[in-house]
């Protein structure tokens, strides 16, 4: 495994980083090894290290990073699941199968305008593509909504379409992984591992009143 999941300082995860960075922020003290593969070692000349599998930053650091937008991503940040009926559907191995998944945006482009579009749960515009307008859908919801918004197609949003939190962000990247590292399992809590559902439109009667 190359791959070493990074804690903040009060041990939430953060993101994965290749074994090589790792090594370096060791080195350098910023951060400590948690855990480390049982008889695995980085060596040179002059050091045997053991190789890490989860480090921990030693100084807490705010989240900043930015998401690139795109389908995958949009899936990924709902966990694979539709926001319209909650379908999750996985393959026989236990992957999402993105095959029955699509990507939605809320407010159709054919009611956009110039561009545009207007959302009722943040009462703001935005551009018809963007995080805030993207949403999940299996492609039966995504049919049956059609270039209706889901108070005219009666299709209540159960998922909140929103930009990528730093949980979201590492969902993503775990998302890709075959399978998750043993040693990482204790650190990651079920909001990112996907045994647990991404938080629902916080007011959702005001939405279809809108």
């Amino acid at each position: 495994m190359r791959d070493v999941l990074q804690l903040n300082a009060d041990y939430t995860p953060m993101k994965v980083i290749r074994w090589e960075r790792a090594i370096e922020l060791s080195l350098d003290e910023k951060v400590v090894v948690v855990a480390s593969w049982p008889g695995r070692f980085v060596r040179s000349p002059s050091l045997a290290i053991p190789w890490p599998a989860v480090v921990a930053l030693r100084r807490y650091s705010v989240f900043r990073g930015k998401v690139r937008f795109s389908t995958r991503s949009v899936q990924a940040r709902d966990n694979f699941t539709c926001a319209y009926c909650g379908l999750r559907p996985l393959l026989a191995d236990g992957r999402p199968d993105r095959v029955q998944l699509t990507m939605d945006h809320v407010i159709p482009r054919a009611q956009a305008k110039e561009g545009r579009v207007y959302l009722p749960w943040s009462r703001k515009w935005v551009a018809v593509t963007c995080w805030e307008n993207a949403a999940t859908a299996c492609r039966s919801c995504n049919s049956r909504k059609a270039d209706r918004t889901p108070t005219q197609a009666r299709m209540p949003l159960r998922i909140y379409p929103r930009v990528p939190t730093q949980t979201d962000a590492l969902r993503m990247t775990l998302a890709r992984l075959m399978k998750l590292p043993e040693p990482w399992l204790e650190w990651l809590p079920a909001t990112v591992t996907g045994t647990e559902a991404t938080p629902a439109l916080p007011d959702e009667a005001s939405f279809e009143r809108a």
